[in-house]
Parts: C-alpha cells; sequence; structure tokens
C-alpha cells in the first residue's frame, strides 16, 4: 500500500490521466437535460463537492448544492426529474451517500455514484444510473485520502465542462482551454509538493508541537479548508479549527492566545489577509501565510500556476504534506485507528 506522501506524489499523473479519458467517462451523462446538480457526501466527499461547485456552477449555469448525507433526508427536489443527484464515496461504502441517492432515486431523479473504484463491494453503484467512478486507485481503507479527494474534485470540474460543452455553454475553443489550464495546473504540482517537504524540513518541529491549529481560508478555497482542518486532525490527532475569512473574523479570533498556529491561505482574493496577520500577531507568535501575501521566512509562498478556477489543487499540497510529515515526527502511525470496527459499530460503512 502506498504511503502518504506516494500518494500525493502520484496524483498529478492521476489528474493528467483522468483529463485525456474524461470525455469517454462523461459522455452519456453530458447528453442529458438538468435544471439542478445535488452532491451528496461525508468527510473528505463534502469536502470535494464543496471545492468543485463554484467551479460547476459557473460552467453549468445552473445551481449546484452540496449536502451532507443527513440532510437528503430532507431535501426538497422541486424537479426530480431534470435534478441529477451525485452520491460521493471514495471507498463506495457509505452507507450514508447510499441512502441520499436511494431517496433521491425513489422521488425521480438521475442518480450518479463517484467512488474511488468500481467492483461488486461498491454499494453506490447498485443504485447508479449513471457510474462515474473516480480513477485514483487505492489508499487504503485507513489511511486519510488525498490523491482520491483531488481526484474526485477533478472529476466533478471535468462532469461539469462535458456538460457545459455538450449544451452549447462552453465553445469548443473554451473547453479546450479549461483542459489545457487543468494540465499547467497538475504540471506545477510536483514543485509545489517539493517547496513544501522542504519548508517542513525548516519549521515541522514547531508545528509538531503545536497543540491548537486554525485554518482560514478564503471561499474560492473553502473545501480546502474544510478538507485541510480535516486532514490534520486525523493525522496530527489536535484541536484544528477551519474557517472561511469573514466568519472567522466575525468572532473566532477571541480565541486566539500564545498557544495558536494560525495558517492563513491565501490566493490573492482577500486584500486584508496580510492585515489579519498582523492583527492577530499581537497574541500569537505563529502566524503563517499560504500563498500570495507571504512575505516573512515563516510564510509559504505557492508556485502557482495561476489559474484561479484550480487554486484547491495547489494550496492543498502544504495541508497534506505537512499531515504526512509532521505525524511522523509526532510518532503517529496514520495508518492506524483507535478501533478498526468503528464504523461496523456505527453502521456507518459497508466493512470490506
Amino acid at each position: 500500500m502506498l504511503t502518504m506522501e506516494e500518494c500525493l506524489r502520484e496524483t498529478p499523473q492521476r489528474l493528467l490521466d483522468m483529463i485525456e479519458s474524461h470525455k469517454h467517462t462523461m459522455a452519456k451523462v453530458a447528453k442529458q437535460d438538468f435544471t439542478r446538480v445535488v452532491i451528496s457526501g461525508s468527510g473528505s466527499s463534502f469536502h470535494a463537492g464543496t471545492a468543485a461547485k463554484l467551479f460547476m456552477q459557473k460552467n453549468m449555469g445552473i445551481p449546484v448544492d452540496v449536502i451532507y448525507p443527513f440532510q437528503a433526508e430532507d431535501y426538497l427536489y422541486t424537479d426530480p426529474a431534470s435534478t441529477l443527484v451525485i452520491g460521493v464515496s471514495q471507498s463506495g461504502t457509505s452507507l450514508g451517500a447510499f441512502r441520499a441517492m436511494e431517496r433521491a432515486k425513489a422521488l425521480g431523479c438521475v442518480t450518479a455514484s463517484m467512488a474511488g473504484r468500481r467492483d461488486e463491494g461498491v454499494i453506490l453503484d447498485t443504485v447508479a444510473d449513471h457510474i462515474l467512478t473516480v480513477p485514483c486507485g487505492e489508499e487504503g481503507d485507513l489511511q486519510p485520502k488525498t490523491k482520491g479527494f483531488l481526484c474526485t474534485i477533478l472529476n466533478l470540474m471535468l462532469l461539469s465542462a462535458a456538460w457545459a460543452h455538450a449544451h452549447g455553454k462552453l465553445d469548443a475553443a473554451d473547453y479546450e482551454n479549461t483542459l489545457k489550464e487543468l494540465k499547467e495546473t497538475a504540471l506545477v504540482m510536483p514543485g509545489i509538493l517539493d517547496d513544501a517537504n522542504a519548508w517542513i524540513e525548516k519549521y515541522g518541529d514547531q508545528l509538531a508541537k503545536s497543540k491548537d491549529i486554525r485554518l482560514v481560508g478564503t471561499k474560492d478555497v473553502f473545501g480546502i479548508t474544510l478538507e485541510g482542518t480535516l486532514k490534520l486532525v486525523e493525522t496530527l490527532r489536535v484541536p484544528v479549527g477551519g474557517y472561511e475569512f469573514e466568519e472567522f473574523i466575525h468572532g473566532v479570533y477571541n480565541a486566539i492566545n500564545e498557544d495558536s498556529l494560525v495558517i492563513l491561505i491565501d490566493t490573492g482574493k482577500e486584500p486584508r489577509m496580510k492585515t489579519l496577520k498582523d492583527v492577530l500577531a499581537q497574541w500569537s507568535n505563529y502566524m503563517i501565510i499560504a500563498g500570495k501575501s507571504a512575505c516573512d521566512d515563516r510564510d509559504f509562498p505557492v508556485r502557482s500556476a495561476n489559474h484561479n478556477d484550480y487554486a484547491s489543487f495547489e494550496y492543498s499540497l502544504l495541508l497534506f504534506s505537512i499531515c504526512a510529515k509532521v505525524s511522523a515526527m509526532k510518532g503517529i502511525n496514520i495508518q492506524t485507528t483507535k478501533d478498526t470496527s468503528f464504523h461496523g459499530k456505527l453502521g456507518s460503512k459497508i466493512l470490506r
């Protein structure tokens, strides 16, 4: 089984392969008429939908909702026959996503599954009109998913681009330019991973000592902020909170103190990010900007391809590298869990 770092290193090529092969995968679903898309999944699957949502809405020109499976129980489908409901689960075994799809199908919606594998154990595929497998390869049931998360974002984006092209919302030139920019983004990712590893070599010990971590990101990388929070909790096993910029400044800043490590994810969308760092510095000495306004030695400049729609692929890599490297510094085996039968006891997944 690949390690978390090996999965990260493999991700850019997986993305490039998906860009090349997606036209066949998405051909059938792209021809159907939809007036709304609903994406349902838990944890990383929800975060992937959140990361892809703005891109999908912009290209498709229709509403895209991202809901947790528990919200799907009461979700109001006003026009089910023209609604595409996508259940997302990398393992394909999430009973919550399965039930969300099952209910949507019973109400007359069109359903699609996005799992990271395709075999008889993928329960989502059994209720899917369209099986849109995410070809990310295995990461292991216990290991925190990074490769699958980023590949799921791309799968959702490619679906929306193919659909928009088939329905005349993206002309041929814009469609090909979308694919070109996605490829360029994938190609810069290995360099960002190199930079992240070098940065962690310098500052990893300080990160390993952190007992209170906060992430702040703008709305264009809110999915990454959520996912980074989850991954850091899973791997460093300390309290971590993640917030959109506006939500953070509406009160959360009161909790910052000398024990807080704050990572500000700055894609250049928010001109006040550097100001926020300066203000928070009166309570904590450990502020890191990852991105555009990086200026101090401890900040992390992101070597971006500068295609704004795809910042999630770039700005996640430092966070995921911290998870892989700093957890090892802390002596944590991230391929273990407190209770290997947890999901069986809670009835949240089909055990493999």
